[in-house]
């Protein structure tokens, strides 16, 4: 007991000792750093600081949900990434990567991707230049390998100056990655029966949620819809296009804002499952209230990651198998 004390009492002279002026000092460093480390993080800084993840050293190695089964033709991880978007493709033949996450969640997706067998990309797919979609791909593509990459093509005015954005396309030119333009209509073959057909962007927007990558993953008789961020126009463009919605699970847009997944699309694509990808107690109340209750309308089986963490849909072309890694669907 005394010697607690007799340290206490040297803390106490040594703080009473100490200036004010150097507490003062010391603490705005400290503001100013955290600042400016969300701030980068955010992709507001014309330059990039570490991530908490590479200071920290934070990272562990994470445990898929399941693997990809031999009686199975396709997997589809949505992977927990936060407050972002990351979903993992699998089939025998070929792999999908669809967005990987904010900044300091690009270890994770390397290392779910590494723990699910994953040694190269046949395609990675950035959906939209916004950080939390793109943020930690400069970090998957400086891990594996990739064949090519999708992203939408912007007029000059939306494309961003971002120091994310510019990161991945740094990464993109020194791993000499192919780059295509995102053009409805174009299909992936992905082999054991399954296709990836990209359908928006349909038309220049003013923005860049609107200008996401949507696509779907056919395989046998079930099928995948992946919107990004798209919200409510580019939903009544697809209708409008004619554009093949239907599908079993829906990634639901906009991590389930009610920005998007109006009643007519919700109609059109009729999904028995929406997947969702969120923070857990995020600042933005992602997903709102209405869209679930326009889900539970109809019908409509939620799974969120902020809830279940990463998930797993497993098809072998007929049914759909779910796989959660913590808790059950809504």
């Amino acid at each position: 007991m005394r010697k607690r004390k007799n340290s206490a009492r040297i803390v106490q002279r040594l703080i009473d000792r100490t200036p004010a002026w150097l507490f003062l000092t010391v603490a705005a460093l400290v503001m100013v750093f955290f600042t400016l480390m969300t701030m980068s993080e955010m992709g507001w800084l014309p330059f990039e600081m570490p991530g908490w993840s590479d200071l920290l050293g934070m990272s562990e190695p994470y445990e898929p949900v399941a693997q990809l089964e031999e009686e199975q033709a396709a997997a589809v991880h949505m992977i927990d990434v936060g407050q972002g978007d990351s979903i993992l493709i699998q089939t025998r033949e070929k792999t999908v990567l669809i967005d990987a996450g904010e900044r300091d969640q690009g270890q994770t997706v390397c290392d779910y991707l590494k723990s699910a067998g994953v040694e190269k990309l046949d395609l990675v797919i950035a959906t939209h230049p916004h950080s939390d979609h793109i943020g930690g791909m400069a970090d998957v593509l400086s891990q594996f390998a990739a064949d090519e990459i999708l992203m939408p093509e912007m007029t000059e005015d939306m494309v961003p100056t971002t120091s994310v954005f510019n990161r991945l396309l740094d990464e993109v030119e020194k791993q000499n990655v192919p780059v295509t333009a995102a053009q409805p209509g174009l299909v992936y073959d992905l082999g054991s029966g399954a296709e990836l057909t990209v359908l928006a962007p349909l038309q220049d927007y003013d923005d860049l949620n609107d200008y996401s990558v949507v696509c779907r993953l056919d395989c046998g008789k079930t099928s995948f819809l992946f919107t990004g961020d798209a919200e409510k126009q580019v939903e009544q463009d697809l209708i409008s296009a004619g554009a093949n919605l239907h599908a079993d699970v829906l990634k639901a847009g906009h991590h389930g804002s009610n920005t998007s997944s109006c009643d007519a699309f919700l109609d059109t694509v009729s999904a028995k499952i929406a997947a969702v990808s969120c923070g857990q107690n995020n600042d933005y109340g992602h997903p709102h209230k209405e869209v679930l209750t326009r889900l539970s309308e109809r019908g409509t089986t939620v799974y969120r990651t902020d809830l279940q963490g990463s998930v797993v849909f497993a098809t072998d072309g007929t049914e759909i198998a779910v796989h959660t890694e913590r808790g059950a669907a809504e």
